[in-house]
């Protein structure tokens, strides 16, 4: 025994303590430090395209291009808000050992390119992403309604594969969790970046450009730092539940107003209802791993000022008070019975 004990005491060579410090820090990092997908940071609008446009008060300082309206009032231009939180949002994956790419990085359209059309801006910007072989596609806005509406929300493609619909939840509960705004719950839409990208893509709304509250919120570098850990931190934990990944197709073929013959492998036609966003009653070839999953409920819709004379099946009217940041002395709706 008291050679057992002399034994535990006998220092280890600095040199050696070194080594297992250093090995220690290594198997303490995060498990997906090594294992981040390669990801296409997407930064919404640009060049003649400013996107929304909030009003803020004058001489407001942004760390941005400073702008300004025909009025002479201080503005602030959703295209500025989106790749400033790109770049950093770029720059946190790459802390942690990701691949990046940037679909623009001035203010300009896809592929730093001048600004011409909407549609060659979009189709710049999805065959950047899918040329480099990109597993992720992340596009980042901020949104436009009205001067009350409020909230952060996340979008995938009505026929999206699991991976994008795990990927838009975990993004939307950290960008809720760091904002602290009203969550407008995860979507579907059929946006074109969504829609012909060949991997699990996603559009992030952080907030309201048109609240006058919160186009304030976003003028502040800190807040749009908070806004691109938290993509970020959502990418890390996407990355972590190890996801099956989808084959590299787009989500969908067609539409066509009647049944095509053959479809390309991997996919299966599908009959698309009167209201279908995308098939509008014809036939539709989505990827044949696609399984329907039934859309998930934004927690709130509204506010309204003066109380409205029906809310969708689901929601409930509640008044608000005065100092509530959501209905400010108005009417929302909520979900629950």
């Amino acid at each position: 025994m008291a050679r057992a004990r002399h034994a535990e005491e006998v220092p280890l060579p600095r040199r050696l303590v070194s080594v297992l410090i250093v090995l220690a820090a290594i198997a303490a990092l995060p498990a997906t430090a090594a294992a981040l997908p390669f990801v296409a940071v997407d930064p919404g609008h640009g060049g003649g395209d400013t996107g929304a446009v909030g009003v803020l008060p004058a001489g407001t300082q942004t760390g941005m291009t400073p702008r300004s309206d025909s009025r002479g009032r201080t503005v602030i231009y959703e295209s500025d808000v989106n790749l400033d939180i790109s770049f950093r949002l770029d720059a946190y994956l790459r802390a942690r050992g990701a691949r990046t790419i940037l679909t623009r990085t001035q203010d300009l359209a896809g592929g730093d390119r001048p600004y011409t059309t909407a549609g060659a801006d979009l189709r710049a910007r999805v065959q950047i992403a899918n040329e480099a072989g990109a597993e992720l596609f992340v596009s980042v806005h901020n949104n436009a309604l009205n001067s009350t509406a409020s909230g952060t929300e996340a979008f995938h493609y009505y026929y999206s594969s699991p991976a994008a619909r795990v990927l838009a939840t975990e993004v939307q509960r950290e960008m809720v969790r760091a904002l602290g705004l009203p969550d407008r719950g995860v979507k579907t839409a059929g946006f074109y970046v969504l829609r012909y990208t060949v991997m699990p893509a996603v559009l992030v709304e952080g907030a309201f450009l048109s609240n006058p509250s919160e186009a304030l919120l976003l003028a502040d570098p800190a807040v749009r730092q908070r806004i691109a850990d938290a993509i970020g931190r959502g990418v890390e934990r996407f990355a972590a539940r190890d996801v099956r990944t989808p084959p590299r197709l787009p989500p969908t073929i067609g539409p066509w107003r009647t049944k095509p013959r053959t479809v390309p492998v991997g996919y299966r036609l599908v009959k698309t209802g009167r209201s279908n966003p995308v098939g509008r009653g014809g036939w539709l070839a989505v990827i044949s791993t696609f399984r329907q999953v039934r859309a998930t409920r934004p927690a709130t819709i509204g506010p309204w000022r003066t109380k409205p004379r029906t809310v969708p099946a689901g929601y409930r009217l509640v008044k608000t008070g005065r100092a509530n940041p959501v209905g400010k002395g108005g009417w929302l709706a909520v979900a629950g019975a």
